[in-house]
C-alpha cells in the first residue's frame, strides 16, 4: 500500500470522530443505552479531611415509568439512618424541574424537596440533590476543548457552562469539565465550580462493569475541594443486583415511599 493510500485510509478511519462537535459527543453520552430497570446494593463511604470514615448503606431500585425516570432508595446502616427514603422524578423536559422527596422516620410523612434546596448536600456525602439526577442538554452549552488520555483510554475533554441563571441557581454549577471516553461515549472524569462557596468538586469514576450487556459506572468517587485542599470525599459503590426486571409502577410512588422499609 502507497504512502498516499494509508493517509487517506486513516483519514477515512478518524474522520467521522476529527468531524464530530461537543453538541455531537454529548447527545452520543446522553444516547447511551440503561437498563429499562435496576436493583442494587449500595455501599456510601463519607471520608473527612482528617480521614474519619463513616459508611452507609443503602437500597436502591430505579425504573422508566410512563416516561419518566423514578427511583426509590432506602438507608439500611448504620442505625441513626436507617428507614431513611429518598424518592425522585427524573423528568427529561429541560422545562420542568425534577420532583424529590425525602422521607425521616422520625416524622413519618415525606418532605419535598424544594427547587432553592437541590444544591444541599445529599445525606452528608459531597453529591448535592441535583447531582442525583442527570442533566438535560439544554440547559447548558458545550465546547470540545482538547482531546487526552485517562488512564491510557483517549477521551474529549468538553466545557459545559449553563445557558442561564436560572441554571446556574438549580444546580449550584458555574462551569463544568468532563471527560468522555471515545470509544464508549461515557463520562469518566469531571470537575464542577459551585457559584457561591468558591469550591470545586471532583468526579471520578473508577468502575465501569459490564452487566447484561449494560457498561454501568459501579464505583464512583466526589471530592470537594476549596484552595486546592480536599475538605471532604465521598466514594459511592454499586453491587447490581438485578436489570430489566419487571416491576410494579406503585413500587415508584410517594405511598410506597412513606411506607417505609
Amino acid at each position: 500500500m502507497t504512502l498516499r493510500l494509508r493517509t487517506l485510509c486513516t483519514l477515512l478511519l478518524i474522520g467521522p470522530t476529527l468531524a464530530m462537535t461537543a453538541d455531537d459527543i454529548m447527545t452520543r453520552v446522553d444516547q447511551n443505552e440503561t437498563p429499562t430497570s435496576q436493583r442494587a446494593d449500595m455501599t456510601m463511604i463519607l471520608l473527612d479531611s482528617r480521614g474519619n470514615q463513616r459508611v452507609r448503606s443503602i437500597q436502591s431500585q430505579r425504573a422508566e415509568v410512563d416516561g419518566v425516570e423514578r427511583s426509590l432508595m432506602f438507608f439500611i446502616e448504620p442505625a441513626d439512618v436507617r428507614g431513611t427514603g429518598f424518592l425522585m422524578f427524573d423528568y427529561e423536559d429541560a422545562g420542568r424541574d425534577d420532583d424529590q422527596w425525602m422521607l425521616l422516620p422520625s416524622l413519618g410523612k415525606a418532605k419535598r424537596i424544594a427547587s432553592s434546596d437541590k444544591t444541599g448536600s445529599f445525606m452528608g456525602s459531597d453529591f448535592s440533590y441535583a447531582d442525583m439526577s442527570q442533566r438535560n442538554l439544554s440547559e447548558w452549552t458545550y465546547t470540545l476543548l482538547k482531546e487526552d488520555s485517562v488512564n491510557g483510554v483517549d477521551v474529549w475533554v468538553i466545557e459545559s457552562i449553563p445557558v442561564n441563571q436560572d441554571v446556574i441557581e438549580k444546580t449550584g454549577y458555574v462551569r463544568s469539565i468532563v471527560y468522555v471516553r471515545q470509544d464508549t461515549y461515557q463520562v469518566t472524569r469531571g470537575i464542577s465550580y459551585l457559584e457561591k462557596s468558591g469550591e470545586v468538586k471532583l468526579m471520578n469514576v473508577s468502575e465501569f462493569t459490564e452487566i447484561d450487556g449494560y457498561s454501568l459506572a459501579t464505583e464512583t468517587q466526589m471530592v470537594t475541594q476549596k484552595n486546592g485542599k480536599t475538605v471532604h470525599r465521598t466514594l459511592m459503590k454499586l453491587d447490581v443486583q438485578a436489570v430489566d426486571f419487571e416491576f410494579d409502577p406503585d413500587d415508584f410512588t410517594l405511598n410506597r415511599l412513606e411506607q417505609g422499609l
